[in-house]
């Protein structure tokens, strides 16, 4: 009976964590507090051309048992520095309660900003008054320490046409970002980081 009762959880959360992992796993640069869902991968890429050139690139893996692995890298034309973060979703967003995660970020320490270590917490808006620009809507905020420096808050907003549009504050700076998705699980990008224009692209995939 009692194994019966532990695997129908298990079932329920893994599809509590499918159903609201689909969302991204972080808003432009700070944490979003939603996971990807297991067995699924994001991967990104956003580069700069001022100030001689600066490339982004993302992998994110979804583990189960509400796990996720961010691998990094930050490239120019001179060097590299590749930086490993770990996401472990304590509560997932199922309509009333918000996402809650914690997480740390650049495990080894390599990058600019330092290992980080945070607090995470997303939620969507359960009702949206009817109107033509808005199908939903998510608010997030956060600490953390170290490679994040205090409070980092955030927000973005879902179209019907297809376009999603992100702000945060990254505990340093205003970020903002317009992504436009020409096909299921691809996004194009045009991001503002950090006072700096970037472009590029994501895309989502499942096995």
């Amino acid at each position: 009976m009692f194994g019966n009762l532990r695997r129908g959880a298990m079932i329920l959360w893994a599809l509590v964590v499918l159903a609201t992992g689909a969302h991204a796993d972080r808003v432009i640069l700070t944490p979003s507090a939603y996971n990807l869902p297991p067995g699924s991968a994001k991967l990104e890429i956003a580069r700069r051309e001022s100030k001689g050139g600066l490339t982004h690139y993302w992998a994110n893996l979804g583990l189960i048992g509400g796990i996720e692995v961010e691998a990094l890298r930050l490239e120019t034309r001179t060097r590299h520095v590749d930086s490993l973060g770990l996401q472990y979703n304590i509560l997932p967003d199922i309509g009333f309660t918000p996402a809650v995660s914690v997480g740390v970020r650049d495990v080894a320490n390599r990058t600019e900003d330092g290992i980080a270590f945070y607090l995470a917490v997303g939620y969507r808006l359960p009702y949206m008054p009817p109107n033509p620009f808005i199908d939903e809507m998510y608010l997030f905020g956060g600490i953390g320490a170290g490679g994040i420096r205090g409070p980092f808050v955030g927000t973005e907003i879902r179209t019907p046409y297809r376009i999603l549009l992100s702000a945060e504050y990254d505990s340093r700076a205003w970020n903002a970002a317009v992504s436009w998705e020409p096909v299921p699980l691809l996004r194009l990008r045009l991001y503002s980081i950090d006072g700096e224009t970037y472009y590029g692209a994501s895309l989502a995939v499942s096995f």
